[in-house]
């Protein structure tokens, strides 16, 4: 059977960074957290990419990530794919924001502090009543046509009418 060394990474592990090669602690410990409030299950992978995506800065690539990851830790980094995957989780879970220049390349970046409201508000197109929604498919939904799309969406409104008025746009 063949060996296929780039598919056998050794662990990622915060305890393998190179010493005064990490991000700020408390950083890091900061976004620990936010991705624990999310939902998000802390991985030995994803303490080392934290390290990596502050590391790196604002606007980091995936590719500029890896090689931050690479040059902080001993041994084998991981996996761009892994990395990719995990960047995925932290843009659903909004730890991350994620842009795409006009070059279509994914920049991420920390984002911001988190919105205290919900993200969808509903407006009744007979009387133009505005009713807040806090319903996580919609949300998961429009989080994934965000990062499918490269796009960053401050607000979004759904117009509701009743099954037999049509509506036209």
């Amino acid at each position: 059977m063949p060996v296929f060394p780039e598919h056998r990474r050794s662990r990622a592990d915060s305890h393998r960074i190179r010493p005064g090669m990490g991000a700020n602690a408390q950083q890091v410990l900061a976004l620990e957290e936010r991705c624990g409030e999310s939902g998000l299950k802390m991985t030995d992978l994803r303490r080392v990419l934290l390290h990596g995506i502050l590391k790196t800065g604002n606007a980091a690539t995936t590719i500029a990530i890896w090689k931050t990851i690479a040059a902080m830790v001993e041994g084998h980094p991981p996996s761009q794919g892994s990395i990719q995957r995990n960047l995925n989780l932290l843009v659903e879970h909004d730890v991350l924001r994620r842009d795409a220049g006009v070059d279509r390349i994914w920049r991420y970046r920390v984002s911001t502090a988190r919105r205290a409201g919900p993200m969808i508000t509903f407006v009744e197109a007979g009387t133009g009543r505005k009713i807040p929604c806090d319903s996580c498919e919609i949300t998961a939904v429009l989080r994934l046509l965000m990062a499918e799309r490269g796009l960053a969406v401050q607000e979004a409104s759904i117009i509701v009418a009743p099954m037999g008025d049509p509506v036209s746009l």
